[in-house]
């Protein structure tokens, strides 16, 4: 199976096929045609308003902990518009400045819900959640986290200096004709950080052309760069 790297990040992007490292009973699987995602230009984009947040200490494993109430927000999408209901959560892992390979980094893992507010019928209820992770520099880090607590008066982090980068599933009644689609698709998204004022992201939905297989289940993995 021939490979091709990517002199600027490294990565390894391998085509079809097999080698002479995969094992006679492995063959057939390496060379079956898988089909790729596909990343849509634009689903749709939130804006989450936030509570300062809440430094819990290190826990259990050392590293520290963030805990960040949701108060409301806003999302306008291609299959509808409406509001970031209060109650949501944002539990944060952060890594200890030590780590060795990602000091400071965050570990996100939010859930909240949306309630439509363009349905003649009323509104709807969809729930969110998302796992991600937001990466960069320690010192910027570090500025980007003093940036989100009360009486922060320095200069917050540019969108340049750091990643926020998250994937997001969608659940609502499976019996909405309307959004019922939403609970078996998936997207991965970006993010920004405005301080106190919350977060906004964009997540992009991904899709792949369905096929029919009798063999054991074979994944193709793809790495997207944002």
């Amino acid at each position: 199976m021939p490979s091709r790297g990517s002199a600027s990040t490294g990565i390894r992007l391998y085509t079809a096929g097999s080698t002479d490292k995969t094992p006679e009973t492995h063959r057939d699987a390496m060379e079956l045609r898988i089909p790729r995602p596909t990343v849509s230009t634009h689903s749709f984009r939130l804006v989450c308003d936030l509570e300062p947040v809440r430094a819990l200490g290190q826990g259990l494993h050392a590293d520290g902990g963030h805990w960040i109430n949701f108060t409301g927000g806003h999302f306008e999408a291609s299959w509808g518009t409406g509001v970031v209901m209060p109650g949501g959560q944002d539990s944060q892992h952060v890594l200890s400045l030590d780590h060795p390979s990602a000091p400071y980094s965050a570990q996100l893992s939010t859930r909240y819900l949306l309630q439509t507010t363009s349905d003649e019928d009323g509104p709807h209820y969809i729930q969110v959640q998302t796992r991600g992770w937001r990466t960069g520099p320690p010192e910027v880090m570090e500025r980007l986290a003093a940036s989100a607590r009360e009486g922060f008066t320095g200069v917050a982090p540019t969108v340049e200096e750091y990643k926020f980068r998250l994937f997001l599933e969608m659940e609502c009644d499976a019996r909405d004709t309307k959004y019922g689609w939403l609970n078996t698709a998936m997207w991965v998204g970006s993010g920004i950080r405005l301080g106190r004022q919350g977060i906004v992201v964009e997540p992009l939905q991904l899709s792949t052309t369905p096929t029919w297989s009798n063999n054991p289940i074979h994944l193709h993995i793809v790495k997207f760069q944002m």
